[in-house]
């Protein structure tokens, strides 16, 4: 997996020491945020872009996605520091551009959209489950 951020992309990954440091640092379960930008994502498909990303931005502060986003980029990188995945949150933290690129979206768009990929993440490792 990965997150674009800011005209970078940080290789992820999710596993147990992600989870579990994330709910060190925040109090908070990653599995269940990430399940609710998913589910917001899916409520709010009829609204306009700006009011989706109200609702998206609303859910969750801009610390705690920072904190989700580098508990899953150090399980692939560790000398990415938190103040960097901030640094790139803030500076693309307002609205989307005209550009034809996922380099520079929102954060609030970042995160719904791994919020996708992780879905897939699990719908594939059920597939991988099953015997025959």
């Amino acid at each position: 997996m990965e997150i674009k951020l800011c005209f970078k992309t940080y290789s992820c990954k999710l596993n147990l020491a992600a989870c579990k440091s994330f709910h060190e640092q925040t109090g908070k379960d990653l599995n269940y945020l990430l399940m609710c930008y998913l589910d917001l994502f899916r409520q709010n498909a009829a609204l306009g872009t700006t009011e989706r990303l109200k609702e998206a931005f609303g859910m969750e502060s801009f610390d705690v996605v920072a904190k989700l986003f580098h508990c899953l980029i150090v399980q692939e990188d560790k000398s990415i520091p938190l103040a960097e995945i901030e640094d790139g949150m803030f500076r693309v933290g307002w609205m989307p551009t005209d550009m034809d690129t996922d380099m520079c979206e929102p954060w609030a768009m970042v995160i719904t959209q791994l919020a996708n990929d992780v879905s897939s993440y699990y719908a594939e490792l059920d597939k991988k489950k099953v015997i025959t």
